[in-house]
């Protein structure tokens, strides 16, 4: 990496060891001074720009929170919903078992009393026949 990126970065040691005299670094100044501004003035851009675009991912990541509330919340109502429709479908289905259970009732107490009616038709046939 670049030594001015290191943690230990000693400026004077950079200086010695770039510039042997007093008179090649004031030669060199300006445009030492040139380029570290230019270096200043791409790390506030840079700064800047990871700043905006962590301000947008803030955005986005709150927007897709609340699609997400919003998706859990209709889905809860959803569920509530298809809950009450299976109780009143229940509901029906007892009602209709009862139905059912009554009819079967009726069936079997009108096949006895079928049944009985024959048999006493029978039983009268049976005394006409006896009497002539």
């Amino acid at each position: 990496g670049n030594a001015c990126e290191e943690s230990s970065f000693d400026p004077v040691d950079f200086l010695n060891h770039h510039y042997q005299t007093e008179a090649s670094l004031i030669n060199a100044l300006p445009s030492l001074q040139s380029s570290l501004n230019g270096r200043i003035t791409k790390l506030d851009e840079s700064i800047s720009s990871t700043i905006q675009k962590q301000a947008d991912l803030a955005d986005l990541t709150l927007s897709d929170v609340s699609q997400a509330k919003t998706a859990i919340a209709d889905l809860h109502t959803r569920i509530l919903l298809v809950q009450t429709k299976a109780r009143q479908s229940e509901a029906t289905i007892q009602k209709i078992t009862q139905e059912m259970k009554k009819l079967d009732y009726a069936k079997k107490h009108l096949s006895k009393t079928i049944t009985a009616l024959k048999r006493l038709h029978m039983l009268l046939h049976a005394i006409t026949q006896l009497r002539y």
